[in-house]
This record gives C-alpha cells, sequence and structure tokens, in this order.
C-alpha cells in the first residue's frame, strides 16, 4: 500500500464500516491488489449514512475530498466493490471522489435480474463508472442494458497462497464442512449420515454474516479448517431463496476456497457455462438429500485413496493456477487500460511454482 502521493490506485473499502462474514473476502481481495500495485486505500465511514444521501442530492459534489487525498495528478484507477444491488443508495454521497481518478471501476458481487426493476434509480449511479465488473454471470447483460456502460463477468476468487495446504500429509479431522447458507433437506442429510458413521460435519450454528472482530483472522481461520476438511460442501448461490434467485443460477467463492485447501468438492456443481469455464466436469462429487446414498458416495471415495489423493493436488494447483485473486485484479487493470506492475508477475511466478508441487493438469502430485 502507498502514499497518495506515490499510488496509482485508489481503492474504496467498506472493511471499517461493515466487518461481516460476508465481504471478509472482498477484503482479502483488495489486500491482493494492494500486495502487487501502488494503491491507496480511502476507508469508507459514516459520511455514507442517509442524511449525507439526502444532503448530496440536493448539493451534488458538497462532500470535498478528503485532504489527504489532494493531489496534482489524477490516479490512474479507483476501485469499489459493493455487495448487492441495495447497496447503490450508498454512492450518492461519494461526491468529488470518483473524480480523484481518470477511470473508475466498480464491482457488484450480487446481480439478480429480478431485483433490477426496483433498483432502476440507483441503477443510474453507475453510469459514474467506466466499467462494471459482476460474478454474477446471469446479470452482466441486465447491467449493461440499465447503465450503458461496459459490463464484464469476474469470476470469483480467492487469495490462493493463503488457503493452499503448506503442510504435505497434514491429518484432515473434518471429515464435512458446510460454510454459510445451506439448503436444509441436505443439511438434515448430512447431520443424519454423520451420526450413523461417526464423521465429523462441521456447520455454522450462530445467524448468518455476523461481524468479524478481525477479517484477516477469519480468513486466516477459514483456510486453515479447509486445509484440515476432507469433504468440502459447496451449493450454487442462494440456493435456500430460490424467491430472490429466480432461477438464475450463479456461484460463489465457495468453489475456489474449497479446492485451493485441497478439500473434495461435494454437493452441487452449477450447470451454468460460465461454471463450465472454471472448473473441468466432475469436480464436484454430487450429493443427494439422503443420508444412506451420502454414506456410499463417502465410502466410495475413501476406497480408492491414491485416486483422491491425486485430485485433491490437481484441485489445489488448478486454483493456484486460475483462480488467484492476482488473475482477477489483472482482468480489471486490463479493462481500465493498465499495464500490471513487476509485482504481479512475481506473485504469478510465486502461483506457478506452488503448483509445480500439486497435481494440475500437466503436473505431478503430492499430498495435500
Amino acid at each position: 500500500m502507498r502514499s497518495p502521493a506515490t499510488a496509482r490506485v485508489l481503492i474504496l473499502s467498506d472493511r471499517e464500516v461493515a466487518p461481516t462474514i460476508s465481504r471478509c473476502g472482498t477484503y482479502e481481495f483488495e489486500d491482493v491488489a494492494c500486495a502487487v500495485d501502488a494503491v491507496e486505500l480511502l476507508l469508507l465511514g459514516e459520511s455514507a449514512g442517509r442524511l449525507a444521501r439526502r444532503i448530496e442530492r440536493l448539493a451534488p459534489g458538497l462532500f470535498a475530498t478528503p485532504a489527504r487525498f489532494a493531489r496534482a495528478q489524477p490516479y490512474d484507477l479507483l476501485f469499489l466493490s459493493i455487495h448487492s444491488l441495495p447497496e447503490l443508495a450508498r454512492l450518492h454521497p461519494l461526491g468529488r471522489i470518483l473524480g480523484l481518478a481518470r477511470k473508475a471501476v466498480i464491482n457488484v458481487d450480487e446481480v439478480w435480474r429480478d431485483e433490477l426493476p426496483e433498483h432502476a434509480g440507483d441503477l443510474a449511479l453507475l453510469r459514474r463508472f467506466d466499467h462494471v465488473f459482476t460474478p454474477c454471470a446471469g446479470g452482466v447483460e441486465a447491467l449493461h442494458q440499465a447503465t450503458g456502460r461496459p459490463a464484464d463477468y469476474l469470476a470469483p476468487s480467492v487469495d490462493a497462497l493463503r488457503f493452499a495446504p503448506r503442510a504435505p500429509g497434514r491429518p484432515r479431522a473434518i471429515d464435512v464442512h458446510w460454510m454459510g447458507r445451506r439448503r436444509a433437506e441436505l443439511h438434515h442429510a448430512l447431520r443424519e449420515t454423520a451420526e450413523k458413521t461417526e464423521r465429523f460435519y462441521l456447520f455454522d450454528s450462530v445467524q448468518l454474516n455476523p461481524r468479524v472482530s478481525s477479517y484477516v483472522e477469519h480468513r486466516d481461520r477459514l483456510a486453515d479448517l479447509v486445509q484440515r476438511t476432507r469433504y468440502f460442501v459447496v451449493d450454487v448461490a442462494n440456493s435456500d431463496r430460490p424467491d430472490k434467485t429466480g432461477g438464475q443460477e450463479e456461484f460463489g467463492p465457495r468453489y475456489m476456497e474449497g479446492a485451493a485447501g485441497g478439500a473434495l468438492l461435494v454437493g452441487r456443481a452449477p450447470t451454468s457455462r460460465a461454471f463450465a469455464a472454471q472448473f473441468w466436469s466432475g469436480a464436484v462429487r454430487p450429493l443427494e438429500a439422503d443420508s444412506a446414498a451420502i454414506a456410499r458416495v463417502l465410502a466410495e471415495l475413501e476406497a480408492q485413496p491414491d485416486e483422491i489423493e491425486a485430485l485433491r493436488g490437481r484441485l489445489v494447483a488448478h486454483v493456484l493456477r486460475r483462480h488467484d485473486s492476482v488473475y482477477r485484479w489483472e482482468q480489471i487493470l486490463a479493462a481500465a487500460g493498465l499495464e500490471p506492475l513487476p509485482a504481479l508477475a512475481l506473485r504469478k511466478r510465486q502461483l506457478e511454482r506452488l503448483a509445480a508441487g500439486f497435481a494440475g493438469e500437466d503436473g505431478e502430485s503430492c499430498t495435500a
């Protein structure tokens, strides 16, 4: 991270006002960008509140640029990531901040086509940006049509250096791990399977999306858990909220997180072309919401230890080579017409060296 005088990128971050589990991956992504580029962070605060929005509408540009960001030359790029369409209203009070850079790029994590009409007014705010990204492939064209701005798909990613196993052969004491949202019928079947077969099934028993004391510690802990997990349950985004998705099938970073840690992916693989472009067919072993069927699947997997270890390694190498956050940052830079700095190439070489120790498409395997 650089001082305003030497940085070429300004990232607006919610890390101080929204320290919730669902946003920790975003802050991790920002940290990767800071590690490979000349970045200055501007921490967004309460100025994005309701009163500030009302004042900004009456007097656009009233919120002056923070004094420490005043500089002779604009940044080359301003980047901001928001979670969902309801957060668009928070863009009103940004005022002159968006004018600090030659190019402004925004990422919207969740874009459900059925929700677009109710946010039509706020969608106009995206016209302030030169480029719009989203990891919801089904929302890309809808965003373009609604804003008139270039819109592209930005696949989910992970800090693969954080999640990749560091100790080959480390015992995986967690049999099954399902974090976050879950389908009730499959969760019930997994609990029943765990009870009958005396397996350790780890799942969240607190309310969804709580605040964390430290996003860094949370991501470190998650990586540690995944590296100790045998079977990591994955599912399409908001699988428990069909009323929200309207049949739009998307997937989040869980697939990358589980694979990066060397856990076998079990559950449901999206049938979308977007997912097929990110993982090979068979990367996810399907699970039915039936305890007897789940027990059979796990028994079949455990009966072929050599093949399973090879698959673990292939998953880790695949993420290291394709799904580290640095590759997504490179995509953002390209959209802004910027060349990567040398630190980005250094990280990619580090990722490849690490991937070579695991089973990749063209590599040998080691125990993950």
